[in-house]
C-alpha cells in the first residue's frame, strides 16, 4: 500500500452529530499478514469523518475475527483478506456475519492479494459485500475513499434503523393506548348492558311480586276472582321475561349463521300464519296484516331461524305501532309485508304500518341496545337484533318514518350473501 504523510480530515458541517455516536468509529482489520495491519495502522492513524476518530481492532484470523466481532457488536466497517487459515476463509467469514450473526448494519470491504480466487464479480454477486479491493492497486486515495463511502452507508442505516425503532416504539404504544381504550369501551359497554339487563329484569321482577302479592292475598280470603286476577299480573311478568331471555339469546346466537338456499316468501307466510293464530305478536285484535308477494322471487342464501327472527320483530313491532295510535273512525291498524326483486340480484321486503310512527329525535337511537319507545312494554332488544342479523347477512336495513303516519322498514338482500358482504365493504370504505 502507498503511504503518504498527510492526515485526512472529513467533517461534513451540514449534518448533525446523531445522538450515541459522539465515540470513534471501530473497523476491524482483518489479514494473516502483520505488515498490512502495520500499514493500516499507519495510514489511517490521523483518519476523522463527521468529527469522530477511529478505533482499529486487528485480527490475524477468521476465528480471532469472530470473537472480536462479537465483543464489538458496533463495528462499522471489516477490512477483510480472503486467503488465511484456508483460501476461503474470509469470504466464509463474512457468510457468517450476515447468515449466521444476522449483522446486515457492518460494510465489509474484501481486500486482497489474490484476486483470481475471489473474483470481484461472483463475490459481489453471492456474498452480501460492499466493496472489493486489490491490494496490489491500493492507495491510500483509494482506501480514504471506500472508507468514507462505507462510513456515511453505515451511518445512514443506523440512523434509518434508530428512527424505525422510534417509530415501532410508537407504534406500539398507540396500539396498546387503542387496546386499552377499547378495552375500557368494551368493558364499559358491558357494564351498561348488564346494567339494563338488571334494570329489565328488576322491572319484570316487580310485575311478577305484585301477582305474587295479589295472589297470596286472594289465597287468604279464598277469592277466586282476586287470585285470576293476580294471576293475570303473574303472566304478563313471565311473558316479558320470557321475551327478555329470548332477545339475549339471540343476540348472542346469531354470529354463527347457517347460511342455505331459502325462499323469503315461504318464511313470511309461515310468519303470518303464526300472527293469526295467535302464536306470536299478541294483541293482534282488529291490526290487519297484509302480504304482497312477489311470486317469481328467486331464493336467496340465508339463515332460516335468523331471518325468521328478524322479519318477526319488525312485524311485531309494526303492530305495537298500530297499538299505540288512536285511529278515527272508520279507520284501523294495518301491517303490510311486501316482496318484490330489485335489479342485479337484490331481493327487497318490506315491513310498513300505519301505526303512530317514530319522533325525529328519536331516529338515530332505535337501533342502539336496550333502547326502547315502549317503555314498560319493551326491553330494547327487538331493533337490535334485527339490524344485527342482516348486517351479517351482508344485507342493509332501511327506515322510513313519518310521526303519526306510520314507518317502513325495508331489507335489501342480495341472493348471494358474498355479494352482500363485498357490498358493504365497498360502502363502508366510501363512507369512510
Amino acid at each position: 500500500m502507498e503511504e503518504r504523510e498527510e492526515s485526512y480530515s472529513f467533517y461534513e458541517e451540514d449534518e448533525q452529530q446523531p445522538e450515541g455516536q459522539t465515540g470513534l468509529w471501530k473497523i476491524l482489520i482483518v489479514d494473516d499478514d502483520l505488515e498490512v495491519h502495520r500499514a493500516t495502522r499507519s495510514s489511517l492513524a490521523e483518519f476523522s469523518f463527521q468529527g469522530r476518530g477511529l478505533l482499529l481492532l486487528f485480527a490475524a484470523s477468521a476465528a480471532e475475527a469472530r470473537k472480536l466481532l462479537t465483543e464489538h457488536g458496533d463495528t462499522a466497517i471489516i477490512l477483510l483478506d480472503v486467503v488465511m487459515e484456508d483460501d476461503l476463509a474470509g469470504l466464509n467469514f463474512a457468510k457468517y456475519v450476515r447468515e449466521e450473526l444476522k449483522n446486515r448494519f457492518v460494510r465489509i470491504l474484501l481486500r486482497t492479494g489474490q484476486p483470481g480466487i475471489a473474483p470481484e464479480k461472483s463475490v459481489i454477486v453471492n456474498y452480501d459485500i460492499n466493496g472489493f479491493l486489490e491490494k496490489s492497486d491500493l492507495t491510500m486515495q483509494k482506501l480514504y475513499t471506500a472508507i468514507i463511502t462505507c462510513l456515511r452507508s453505515y451511518r445512514d442505516i443506523i440512523d434509518l434503523e434508530s428512527a424505525n425503532i422510534a417509530l415501532k416504539t410508537e407504534f406500539d404504544m398507540r396500539m396498546e393506548a387503542e387496546r386499552k381504550m377499547a378495552e375500557q369501551a368494551q368493558q364499559a359497554a358491558i357494564g351498561l348492558a348488564i346494567a339494563q339487563i338488571i334494570h329489565g329484569a328488576k322491572n319484570i321482577l316487580n310485575a311478577l311480586k305484585g301477582g305474587k302479592y295479589i295472589i297470596e292475598s286472594a289465597l287468604k280470603d279464598d277469592n277466586l276472582e282476586l287470585i285470576r286476577k293476580g294471576w293475570d299480573v303473574t303472566k304478563i311478568g313471565i311473558s316479558r321475561m320470557e321475551d327478555l331471555t329470548c332477545g339475549l339469546l339471540d343476540l348472542s346466537r346469531f354470529n354463527r349463521l347457517e347460511i342455505k338456499s331459502h325462499s323469503l316468501n315461504e318464511v313470511i307466510k309461515e310468519i303470518l300464519a303464526s300472527c293469526r293464530n295467535s302464536q306470536a305478536c299478541s294483541g293482534i285484535g282488529d291490526i290487519e296484516i297484509a302480504a304482497d308477494m312477489d311470486n317469481s322471487l328467486p331464493e336467496a342464501m340465508f339463515d332460516y331461524k335468523a331471518i325468521h327472527t328478524a322479519l318477526m320483530n319488525l312485524i311485531c313491532n309494526a303492530v305495537d305501532a298500530c297499538k299505540d295510535k288512536e285511529y278515527n273512525e272508520g279507520e284501523s291498524g294495518r301491517v303490510t309485508i311486501k316482496t318484490y326483486p330489485g335489479g342485479d340480484g337484490y331481493t327487497y321486503v318490506e315491513v310498513e304500518d300505519n301505526g303512530c310512527g317514530i319522533k325525529p329525535e328519536e331516529m338515530e337511537n332505535i337501533f342502539k341496545l336496550f333502547y326502547t319507545t315502549k317503555h314498560s312494554n319493551g326491553n330494547g332488544l327487538g331493533l337490535s337484533i334485527t339490524k344485527k342479523i342482516i348486517e351479517e347477512h351482508g344485507g342493509r336495513l332501511d327506515i322510513d318514518s313519518k310521526l303519526g303516519r306510520g314507518t317502513k322498514f325495508t331489507i335489501v338482500l342480495h341472493k348471494d350473501r358474498r355479494h352482500n358482504l363485498k357490498y358493504n365493504t365497498q360502502k363502508e370504505n366510501h363512507d369512510g
